[in-house]
């Protein structure tokens, strides 16, 4: 058998031609299968610009309020935050009509209203409004 002979002056070599396009491919993939998390907002539908303000009775409407301390009131009544899904399904069931009124203090904590929220939504209240509470 024969054997190749090497030059001894030339030491083996790793051809780096392609080093470049291996990059860039690399780079495409990692660009293509990053997942970005996507934040959802409020999903809402908020009147447009020629809407007009909308009488409601007052034996169709809940006030929830945020108060600046961390406490929350229902109609004036002190409550827990986890007491507001049961009284906002059991004045559902006794009215199919009625809205909710968020509202919160200048002062309150943005948790306490996003708490409020999603409590709202956990009762399935379909109709809810955002309202500032003034001085």
């Amino acid at each position: 058998m024969a054997r190749m002979r090497r030059s001894k002056g030339v030491p083996p070599e790793i051809s780096q031609a392609s080093t470049a396009d291996i990059a860039f491919l690399l780079l495409i993939f990692f660009i293509s299968t990053t997942v970005f998390e996507t934040e959802f907002g409020l999903a809402a539908v908020l009147p447009g610009m020629g809407g007009k303000a909308v009488k409601v009775k007052r034996d169709n409407v809940l006030t929830i309020r945020a108060a600046a301390g961390g406490e929350i009131y229902v109609d004036d009544a002190v409550v827990g935050l986890r007491e507001v899904r049961s009284i906002i399904k059991s004045g559902l069931e006794e009215n199919e009509n009625l809205v909710i009124i968020i509202e919160t203090d200048a002062e309150a904590r943005y948790e306490q209203m996003i708490n409020l929220l999603d409590e709202v939504k956990a009762a399935k209240a379909r109709k809810f409004s955002f309202k500032k509470r003034r001085g």
